[in-house]
Formats: structure tokens, C-alpha cells, sequence
């Protein structure tokens, strides 16, 4: 497959949108694949972008959409030479990023929700939230 050339000024595209159904998560690990497999990017990076863009997805069904087959999550690639972002983006209420509790926090390191913000938080180098926490934006330095 080519190869990303990091000397040419361009950018890649992929936008997706999904059904709230978490019987769509192998197709979002393999279109995140799909999307990074040019990029040359090492085997770890990879691997945590795939990683927090399932999480991000997860959420965006189970919280945001409610599971509501009728509402969609978008998701949104894009690669520069030094950067790759990935953006989720569901139909619901929204959210305070706030409002999510520490998961660390000893009350909570047995509860089964709040990993996925944190996680997206420790792994991502920049995390936005946008539209009213409808859409997390996740950047990924990817070279010099």
C-alpha cells in the first residue's frame, strides 16, 4: 500500500456514519484500521487510536444516543504529516465533561463507568469537547 509522503502539505479524509448499535464496533476498529495502515504510524499509536476511537464510539451509543437505533454517530478522520484527529460525534443530549466522575477516585475504582473519557484523556495528546459534549475531538501527535 503507499505510503503517507510526511513532505507533501496534504490531508486524508474519512467520514463515516454509523447506526447507534454496538454491533457496529468491528467495522469501526476496521475502518480506523483502514484509515491508518497509509500513515506508516508505529504498531503502539496505532493501536491507542484505534483504541480510543472505539471508546469514544462506545460512549457515543451507550450515553449519548441512548442506544436509540434511530439516532447516528458520525465519526471523522483526518491525517496531516504531524498529526491525526478523530472526531465522534452522536445525537444526544450531550455532556458536561465535568460531570463525569474521577474514575480513580477510591469510591469509584470498582464502578464500571467513567473509564472511557479518562482513558481518552490519558491517551489522546489533546481532547476537545464540541457542539455541547455532543462531539469529542481526539489529536494524535504523529510526527515532527
Amino acid at each position: 500500500s503507499p505510503r503517507f509522503n510526511p513532505t507533501r502539505q496534504m490531508r486524508l479524509h474519512r467520514q463515516l456514519k454509523l447506526e447507534s448499535s454496538l454491533e457496529h464496533m468491528d467495522s469501526v476498529v476496521e475502518e480506523t484500521d483502514l484509515f491508518l495502515s497509509p500513515l506508516g504510524l508505529d504498531d503502539e499509536l496505532a493501536y491507542n487510536i484505534v483504541l480510543v476511537t472505539t471508546e469514544a464510539v462506545t460512549n457515543a451509543i451507550e450515553h449519548g444516543n441512548a442506544h436509540d437505533a434511530s439516532k447516528s454517530v458520525h465519526i471523522r478522520y483526518e491525517a496531516t504529516p504531524t498529526l491525526v484527529e478523530v472526531s465522534v460525534e452522536d445525537e444526544g443530549e450531550g455532556f458536561a465533561p465535568t460531570s463525569v466522575p474521577d474514575p480513580l477516585a477510591e469510591e469509584n475504582i470498582l464502578a464500571d463507568g467513567g473509564r472511557g473519557v479518562y482513558l481518552i484523556e490519558e491517551i489522546a495528546d489533546e481532547v476537545l469537547y464540541e457542539n455541547g459534549g455532543r462531539r469529542v475531538v481526539m489529536r494524535f501527535k504523529t510526527g515532527s
